[in-house]
Formats: structure tokens, sequence, C-alpha cells
């Protein structure tokens, strides 16, 4: 019998933390043509009520939808449209299933990261591409570990067009400036945020020190050099900035491989970020989504190595260090148990 395991209610007093004694009680059952009959509760506490579907990661769904099938073929080029047409539903049902798993992941993700070796090296590049039109660019900064490929974050940073243009597009780009407002030092920020995440889960010292690897942008630079992590550095923390120049040969010698090789298995994995496509992300939101779903299908379910001849069926995060226990258990919940 299902007993609730704390009030889904975050303003309750028993939200997350339930007491020892029984804080609830049975309040009745409602149909659903979906789910059958489904019992109902009520907090002690707070007095609302809740169901069991509550906790469930198809709460308020009026059909279901294999989720780990959605994952595995979001994560292998399918645009939404296709995604429509195989499981004959609308584009909204597959965006709103979408934005489900990318919740769940970002879950699963923030439980188990800081349980990865920390001493590795860390890449950190830009995945170029754009939100709803060429005239709205955005730089996804993307850090991953730099032999585990494992990848720790993701961020959005909208820019500005530029590069060569016709002269109507520059009209076309002056007219949208003129009511367009963008984010002074967007990619300055992007990789602040990612230097935050690091400064707080992966601690360094004289010993191993943080090695962070990008190219020679000045945002990164800048951002690099106004960080705590590179202007506290001591005796006991030290941080190293390699600046590799985007001339170098994209092979495994190059110490941005691993941001390479994660820039390629987006541009193959997600139509809306391939090169000349008509598929695009309508809204930065829906591809944020859409990329995150990638990012936990990348780190938790796809081989580390695929054409390797001692065939390594590792994923990622286990090669990264993460217990393969630990990621097993939450990924069994994570396509059922809804993450609070």
């Amino acid at each position: 019998m299902f007993q609730p395991p704390f009030c889904p209610y975050q303003h309750c007093t028993v939200h997350t933390k339930p007491p020892d004694l029984k804080w609830w009680q049975h309040y009745g059952y409602h149909w659903s043509k979906v789910h059958g009959s489904v019992p109902r509760f009520l907090c002690k506490h707070c007095g609302h009520t809740f169901s069991v579907q509550t906790f469930s990661v198809h709460f308020y769904t009026k059909r279901i939808i294999e989720l780990a099938d959605l994952e595995r073929r979001v994560s292998s080029s399918m645009s939404i449209r296709a995604l429509s047409r195989d499981f004959r539903c609308t584009e909204d049902t597959i965006l709103n299933r979408l934005d489900r798993i990318a919740r769940q992941g970002i879950a699963l993700h923030c439980s188990l990261r800081p349980k990865a070796d920390p001493t590795e090296r860390l890449c950190f590049d830009g995945l170029v591409s754009f939100d709803r039109s060429q005239y709205h660019p955005n730089d996804i900064g993307i850090s991953i570990t730099a032999g585990s490929r494992f990848v720790l974050g993701l961020s959005h940073a909208s820019t500005r067009r530029s590069g060569r243009m016709t002269p109507y597009q520059k009209e076309q780009r002056n007219r949208i400036d003129k009511l367009a407002v963008y984010e002074n030092h967007a990619i300055e920020r992007s990789l602040t945020e990612h230097l935050d995440m690091i400064q707080l889960e992966r601690p360094h010292s004289a010993i191993h020190p943080l090695i962070l690897s990008t190219d020679e942008k000045h945002d990164y630079v800048r951002a690099v050099m106004r960080h705590a992590l590179y202007r506290e550095q001591d005796n006991e923390h030290r941080m190293i900035h390699q600046r590799v120049p985007s001339t170098y040969a994209r092979t495994q010698a190059n110490p941005l491989s691993a941001s390479n090789y994660y820039d390629r298995e987006v541009r193959k994995d997600q139509a809306h970020h391939r090169r000349e496509t008509v598929c695009f992300a309508r809204d930065a939101a829906t591809g944020m989504s859409r990329l995150y779903v990638h990012m936990v299908y990348h780190n938790y379910e796809k081989h580390y190595r695929i054409n390797q001849p001692d065939r390594v069926t590792k994923t990622a995060a286990e090669v990264a260090g993460i217990p393969g226990t630990d990621i097993r258990l939450l990924r069994k919940q994570f396509f059922t148990q809804r993450a609070f």
C-alpha cells in the first residue's frame, strides 16, 4: 500500500521532512481514465489534499508516454515534429514530456555530479547556435571533464548577430536591434556560473590544482581573471588556466578534445543544432530542455566508447568516478518518481 513520503506543498512544515508520527490521512479516491481509481490523502498540518499521482512523473497527464523511449529518440536526432508523428500525439504533448524529463535530469545530475573525481582536468567551450532565427544567436557554455568526457553543466547566453551579412541582412538586424535588449558580457557571465559550481563541488589544492582549458576568447580570460578561484590563490589552493589557440588541430592531442567531441555529438544528435537545417529551437527554454535531456543520456546511459576493441560498457559518469550502483538506483526512479 502506498504511503506518501512527505507533503508535496513546499510551504508545509512536513515538506520533504515528515515527522515520525502519522501526518496524513486517507481522503477518498478520484477516477481517471488514464490511471483508474486514484487514492487521495489529506495533510493534517497544512490541510491540503493530494493523490498518489502527485508523486509520479506522470502527474496530471491525460496520456501515458514511455519516457525512456522518448529520451532515447530525442537523443538520436529526432525532431519534435517527427516525435509527435511517431508517438501519434501533438507537438505540445512532446514538449511537455521533454520538459518533465529535463527537470528530472537536472535533479538527477545535481545529486550525482558531486561524486565525480574532483582532480580531473576540465574543459570549457561554447556551442554557437541560435534561437528562433539566425538574428538571435546564442552561445551555450559547456563544461566537461577532459578524460572521462563527463559533462558537468550547461549555460545559455544570448548574443548579437555578427559576421558577414548581405545589405538586406544588416538592415534586418538593425531593425531588430531597435527592439531587442542584449545582456552585457553574457558569455563572461556564462563561464562565471560554471566557475561558481566548480568552486562549490570540486575542491582543489596545491598537489591537485584545478586545471581549466579554454580557447583564447577574451570573454573567457576576463571571467577567469575576475573569479575568486583565480584571484584568491594561495599556497594551498591553485588554479591553472590553459589557453588553447583555435588553430590547433581537433585531434586527441588537443587539450580541448573533450569539448570538441561533445560539440560534434550535439551537432549529430540534436536536429536543431545541426548546421544548415530546417529544424531550430522556437525559444531558448525549449532548446535548453532538449539539450539537458541529451546531456543526461550522454552522461548516464550512453557507453563511454562504442568503437573500441575492448568494448568499454561503462558510462561517462562511471569513468568519472561515480559509483554505478548510485546511477542505476536513481535511473530506475528517473522515469517513475517525480523529483521535488
